[in-house]
């Protein structure tokens, strides 16, 4: 949330989407991500959250009517800048992990996106 304000993102926490979605993100009238509270597993909510705002920062939102090439890069692109914003808070806040994928564990990234941590970690 401190991520949006900073950023000029609007951000709805809500319980009205479906069980099947996590979240939207909207570019156009404005910056806005929404995030389900119902969502299960409740742990990959954060993520799903930084997973939003990572395609208004890419610029490349999720369309249900973009090519599948188009829609995977752009999942792609927001997975990675899901995940580095992540890394960008342990950082700020001096938090640091053995393994990447203790990294991953701790902020309940999910395992079908564990081949993005080599290409986002530094060291």
């Amino acid at each position: 949330m401190n991520y949006c304000l900073a950023h000029g993102i609007g951000a709805v926490l809500t319980n009205e989407l479906p069980d099947n979605v996590g979240g939207k993100s909207y570019l156009i009238p404005a910056n806005l991500v929404i995030v389900n509270n119902k969502w299960i597993p409740t742990t990959e909510i954060p993520f799903i959250f930084a997973h939003e705002i990572g395609h208004i920062e890419t610029g490349i939102p999720c369309s249900y009517h973009a090519s599948i090439s188009n829609t995977s890069k752009g999942e792609a692109d927001a997975n990675r800048f899901a995940i580095n914003l992540f890394m960008e808070y342990c950082k700020e806040n001096e938090f640091n992990f053995s393994t990447y994928y203790n990294f991953a564990k701790s902020f309940y990234i999910p395992l079908k996106f564990y081949y993005l941590l080599p290409e986002c970690t530094e060291n």
